[in-house]
């Protein structure tokens, strides 16, 4: 998985559904993206062959280790579409 093409295609999704987001940049190459998504808020943590997923919420603080990580990139895209395509 390419670091960049991962973040870009995550940005553009977020922007063509005009989904609040903040992206921060890493001198070390890595990105982290937060996305508040209705009443959800979470956060995606890009690494160079990977990307990490968390759900925050009152009862789950934020850690730096994600819910869930992800290798293969399709994985990655189907999960974060369900994640914005829901109502």
């Amino acid at each position: 998985m390419i670091l960049n093409e991962v973040l870009n295609y995550t940005i553009n999704q977020l922007k063509t559904l005009n989904i609040r987001h903040e992206v921060h940049r890493f001198d070390s190459g890595c990105a982290m993206i937060d996305i508040w998504k209705g009443s959800d808020f979470y956060c995606l943590q890009f690494e160079e062959d990977k990307v990490g997923l968390s759900l925050v919420t009152k009862n789950i603080d934020f850690s730096t280790i994600p819910d869930k990580w992800f290798t293969d990139l399709f994985e990655f895209k189907t999960e974060l579409e369900k994640i914005l395509l829901t109502a």
